[in-house]
């Protein structure tokens, strides 16, 4: 009797075991972006320290997938992996939702914020400067301009005296591209983290690099929506209390500023949304799996009270996993990176990085 309890015992041990092994793997980024994982049950966690960890992960099959900006599912796309879901943002038309047929592809608007009402494209040298991260679309954009425009060469990118101090998450923290970041909040060691490549650095990502121009900066480069997230009492974030809209700018190429809600008419470039990526002998299964977690933990979800894909604050950071602004993931209708992107968009990257090697490139063009 003492065997058959035992036998039992183990079976279902095992079933369990068995059970958790086949769950899709979420590559994280953070000790943030892993905490709130872990409460996403129908997923196992893996942690990684960057962007760059977790193409490697997912290439070696040691993870399954994650969500990337645009810039970075470049360096994927070299490694092999493929686009599956994209980030819709946008909360007014939600036909894409309903029918991924409804939209092409889903994109947001680059965008240059400020606070000085005398600040212009043109007079931006010298400049306190935030950015989301090293190498992120929000980066990329304004420096391809600028070089575009010849005032930073591009062999200079990383050494630039363009701008006064920055941060710029990801950089060397003894550069100036990090003189402005703060890193951890953690009063018993003050600065820890300096310009990671991660939550652990405050002023990391869209809301970030706003909260890094609110305290410290003159100018900043984000997606359109990230302003109207973080104030008129939108975000529950002690830094963000009291913030409104309508004390920000943009700038626009010409030389003029105009309203922060004109972003369609003065923006930098528009760029697609991120999206999750995976091997492309996974794609299919991941793309199910994301459909039917939509339906439990998307917006508006059957479990949305027990995990929610979309929402983070509670985690204490925004936009962990996925951005907390999106709606719903859509269809990628090509396995083709540079389809999705753009060749336009491609090509500008490429060339915007042409005088640095790449490391996920080295990496990926090596054996494993």
């Amino acid at each position: 009797m003492r065997l058959l309890v035992t036998a039992l015992v183990l079976g279902i041990i095992c079933e369990a075991t068995a059970s958790a092994d086949t769950r899709l793997r979420w590559c994280t980024m953070s000790a943030e972006e892993h905490n709130k994982c872990s409460n996403w049950t129908s997923v196992a966690c893996i942690q990684a320290g960057s962007s760059v960890e977790c193409i490697q992960k997912i290439t070696l099959a040691e993870a399954d997938a994650v969500v990337l900006h645009s810039a970075s599912i470049i360096g994927a796309g070299k490694c092999g992996l493929v686009p599956v879901m994209a980030e819709y943002y946008d909360p007014e038309n939600l036909a894409p939702c309903m029918d991924s047929a409804a939209i092409t592809k889903p994109y947001v608007y680059i965008v240059a914020l400020v606070k000085d009402p005398t600040l212009t494209w043109d007079n931006l040298k010298g400049k306190k400067v935030c950015y989301t991260a090293l190498e992120r679309t929000a980066w990329n954009i304004p420096m391809g301009l600028l070089i575009t425009q010849e005032k930073i060469k591009n062999c200079t990118l990383y050494n630039s005296t363009y701008f006064g101090e920055s941060c710029a998450p990801g950089a060397d923290p003894d550069s100036k591209l990090c003189s402005l970041c703060i890193g951890q909040g953690s009063s018993s060691e003050p600065g820890k983290d300096k310009c990671a490549f991660n939550t652990n650095e405050r002023y990391f990502g869209y809301s970030g690099a706003f909260r890094c121009l609110t305290e410290k900066g003159d100018v900043t480069f984000l997606k359109h929506g990230t302003v109207f997230e973080n104030t008129d009492g939108k975000s529950q974030e002690e830094w963000a209390t009291g913030l409104r809209s309508n004390d920000y700018r943009l700038l626009c190429t010409n030389g003029t500023q105009v309203d922060v809600t004109d972003f369609k008419t003065c923006h930098l470039a528009t760029v697609p949304t991120r999206a999750v990526v995976s091997r492309a002998e996974m794609r299919d299964q991941v793309q199910q799996f994301l459909k039917e977690q939509l339906l439990k933990h998307g917006r508006g979800g059957s479990e949305e009270g027990s995990f929610a894909m979309f929402q983070s604050t509670q985690y204490g950071h925004k936009h962990l996993l996925f951005i907390d602004s999106t709606q719903c993931l859509i269809d990628v209708p090509t396995t083709d990176y540079r389809e999705f992107l753009g060749e336009k968009y491609v090509t500008a990257m490429e060339g915007l990085y042409s005088c640095v090697p790449s490391e996920i490139n080295a990496w990926c063009q090596a054996p494993h």
